[in-house]
């Protein structure tokens, strides 16, 4: 039996993007005051948890891009085995929900060290602790994040532009190129149902571009309960290569800057040993890999409308394993989660 894609709460919010991401990009949110207190930090923590992860992973990129000293962490290892800080630093802590453990336990470190924090979460999610506070959407109804992450992004990218103007490239593109990528839905739909015979995909990707394909392993692992893995290219070549099974998809997300030579190697590696790839970036990849052709907004913005195509693959791939991609797998694994807090 194959499941409708419509039916799940995930395909609603995929195709939200395009509306909520032209909104956040005018929406009257104190960019100026978070730019500000990141701005003119020594230091700035970017600190997520799943999801969130990539998107601190992003933000750090575009601060960085603006003149920053900024670098990720995961809120577990912030929260338990963080740096020591000092004045002159500051953090901005993306999560979507506003509940996950260690998120809070960072915010509370955060605090108590009186190191100016911007909280980045969902419309509902409060924080006494942040000095700023950064809203992006209604709490998503899917375990499978989509909308806020695209938006937590951009709302990152609004507050490196504010640092430095033009630093993160054009944000007025972004709407547009969204809608296109949520227009690829027909083409996922297709590679979903070459793909979803095989047991393991692959998401590689190198400079900016890497946290798509971590983003991608975590969509296809909770909603489509595939195995998927994400690489950073060079790090893929130095090893993980070695276990690639001849059939097991590779997704490879890239771009027109210098990470480009190095992610065709990787695509033509996957194709050399016969495995199918999917090259999703505004210039074209290597003879025989499945062209994904998104909009190009620069390296740094391109995180933002890359990931879509992975989004709907997810969702179809779910659809075709007649799995519920809303529900973090409670329906199996309920009992076990109920011995553990996230």
């Amino acid at each position: 039996m194959v499941r409708e894609v419509t039916s799940y709460r995930l395909y609603g919010q995929i195709m939200s993007q395009p509306d909520e991401i032209e909104r956040v990009l005018n929406a009257e949110e104190p960019i100026p005051a978070a730019a500000e207190l990141l701005g003119g930090a020594q230091r700035v923590f970017c600190v997520g948890t799943g999801t969130s992860t990539n998107a601190a992973r992003t933000g750090a990129s575009m601060l960085r891009a603006a003149g920053a000293d900024a670098v990720e962490w995961a809120a577990y290892d912030f929260a338990l085995y963080g740096p020591e800080l000092r004045e002159g630093d500051s953090a901005i802590v993306y999560s979507h929900s506003g509940r996950k453990r260690y998120s809070r336990d960072t915010l509370a470190r955060l605090h108590d060290a009186k190191v100016p924090t911007v909280w980045v979460a969902s419309t509902e999610a409060e924080a006494n602790e942040a000095d700023v506070i950064i809203r992006t959407v209604a709490r998503e109804t899917s375990s499978a994040f989509t909308v806020s992450h695209t938006t937590a992004m951009l709302l990152t990218a609004r507050i490196a532009g504010r640092i430095r103007a033009g630093s993160v490239g054009d944000l007025s593109a972004v709407p547009a190129a969204v809608k296109e990528a949520v227009g690829l839905e027909g083409e996922m739909k297709a590679l979903a149902e070459e793909w979803y015979p095989f047991e393991s995909l692959i998401g590689v990707g190198a400079g900016p571009h890497e946290v798509s394909a971590h983003e991608v392993a975590i969509k296809v692992a909770e909603a489509a309960r595939m195995r998927c893995r994400g690489y950073a290219a060079e790090q893929f070549l130095h090893g993980p290569q070695a276990q690639v099974r001849r059939g097991d998809p590779l997704m490879v997300f890239a771009g027109a800057g210098a990470a480009l030579e190095r992610s065709v190697t990787v695509a033509q590696f996957g194709l050399d040993v016969g495995l199918p790839v999917a090259w999703v970036s505004p210039v074209q990849g290597p003879l025989g890999s499945t062209w994904l052709e998104v909009a190009d907004v620069g390296e740094q913005l391109a995180p933002i409308v890359e990931i879509i195509p992975g989004q709907w693959l997810a969702a179809h791939l779910a659809a075709l394993q007649d799995v519920d991609a809303d529900n973090f797998r409670r329906d199996e694994f309920g009992t076990a989660y109920e011995k553990y807090g996230l």
